[in-house]
């Protein structure tokens, strides 16, 4: 009888501190992040080398977006890619309301992002939170991503416990290839893959903590986003 009584009382304590442990991990309702640019020699030579069809691409010549062209074609753009400071990520969540913005050089840099947990749509404010002067649903471009997650493929991120994911955008008709997300994610904050990333797939439970973004025909170039710190 006493054996039974203390696993019962074993088992309590277990699931108490089970408790305390997802009531604190789900008690943090801002988070922030660095994002930065990982630009190795190569990745420099490569873009070189697409520098100019890249802008081709995307204002072409003889038409209205010529004289951007011309002026992107003047600019060194690979002084910019290495001068480009880091920047803050800030994410906050209050009452179904996700409220992203952005920090450089400890200065606001944009607007407010505000999203609602479980939809995609973007609402964009001014720095006051007040003029509402955009919208736009993530969801209504569809494109089509391959899903890969690894379940045993697990790291402790910030004291959070995190598995593997990969998401490739597949975009045939881009000069770079598809776009490559290579993720580690929590459940253990329960909000979506877009409160971080403009993913346009709703992936619940599935919180970046870090997070590697890059083109298929473009190595040697990556952006990293990774949580930092944590708040109440």
């Amino acid at each position: 009888m006493k054996k039974g009584i203390v696993v019962m009382i074993l088992l309590l304590n277990g699931y108490v501190a089970v408790a305390q442990t997802n009531k604190k991990l789900n008690s943090y309702n801002h988070f922030i992040f660095k994002k930065s640019m990982q630009i190795s020699q190569e990745g420099l030579s490569n873009f070189q080398q697409k520098q100019d069809s890249l802008i081709d691409s995307e204002y072409p010549l003889g038409e209205k977006d010529s004289l951007i062209n011309k002026k992107l074609k003047s600019l060194n753009l690979i002084n910019i890619f290495k001068k480009t400071s880091d920047i803050e990520i800030h994410v906050e969540y209050t009452n179904d309301s996700i409220w992203r913005y952005k920090k450089q050089n400890g200065e606001m840099i944009g607007d407010y992002l505000m999203i609602l947990k479980e939809k995609g749509i973007l609402h964009y404010y001014d720095k006051t939170k007040q003029h509402l002067y955009n919208k736009y649903n993530l969801f209504n471009k569809k494109y089509e991503y391959v899903v890969i997650k690894d379940l045993e493929n697990r790291k402790i991120i910030q004291g959070f416990d995190c598995f593997f994911l990969k998401l490739i955008r597949k975009d045939p008709e881009s000069d770079l290839g598809n776009t490559i997300y290579e993720m580690y994610v929590t459940n253990e904050i329960e909000l979506p893959l877009h409160s971080v990333l403009n993913i346009n797939e709703y992936l619940e439970n599935t919180f970046p903590v870090e997070v590697k973004i890059f083109e298929g025909k473009l190595s040697g170039i990556a952006e990293t986003i990774k949580l930092v710190s944590y708040q109440h």
